[in-house]
């Protein structure tokens, strides 16, 4: 029937980390950059909104879609609201920080619960006592433009071009691109 094969499709995207599912039905829950429900980060381009599940991913959709954006999300997750604003293909706030707490080969174990510990930080000390009062684990701290430039090479053609999975060596040498190697940033 056409409902399964269309089900049969979305279970292989979903199997090839091109989507997220639903965990109890075949229903689009995360369509990366893109949140089909609402996350921690709202991105406004013009009149229109989108939902995102962590401001790397807020990056992102700016980054596909080439235009400016106001990313609104908290600091830390926690209290302090934020407004990341990306104008003419640049982060205006070059002084935040990016900690990504889950490890790379963690991310797709629980994609949702990886997007919840990539939080915004105006210091590294800052980072430190987050990470112990919620007791999260110290991961990688990115300065969030040269976060965003990582997600304008990951999403910046997602719009134009056919989906396709990158290869695990393609992963690691963007990674390395970006200056993204050590024991956090490994694959497998």
């Amino acid at each position: 029937t056409p409902i399964h094969d269309i089900e049969q499709a979305l279970q292989r995207l979903h199997d090839a980390h091109s989507l997220l599912l639903h965990p109890h039905r075949c229903a689009a829950w995360v369509v990366h950059p893109f949140a089909l429900s609402p996350g921690s980060c709202w991105v406004e381009i013009g009149a229109r909104g989108w939902w995102a599940n962590c401001v790397y991913c807020a990056m992102g959709i700016a980054a596909s879609l080439k235009a400016d954006a106001d990313i609104s999300t908290r600091i830390g997750g926690e209290r302090e609201p934020v407004v990341i604003r990306i104008r003419d293909d640049d982060v205006l706030e070059r002084d935040l920080l990016l900690h990504l707490s889950t490890p790379v080969r963690e991310w797709w174990d629980n994609v949702i619960h990886a997007c919840a510990t990539f939080q915004p930080f105006r210091r590294k000390s800052d980072v430190h006592v987050w990470c112990e009062r919620h007791a999260m684990p110290l991961g990688a701290i990115i300065p969030l433009p040269e976060m965003y430039a990582f997600a304008r090479d990951w999403y910046g053609d997602y719009v134009d071009k056919p989906w396709r999975k990158r290869s695990r060596d393609e992963t690691v040498a963007l990674f390395a691109k970006h200056g993204f190697e050590g024991e956090f940033w490994k694959v497998e």
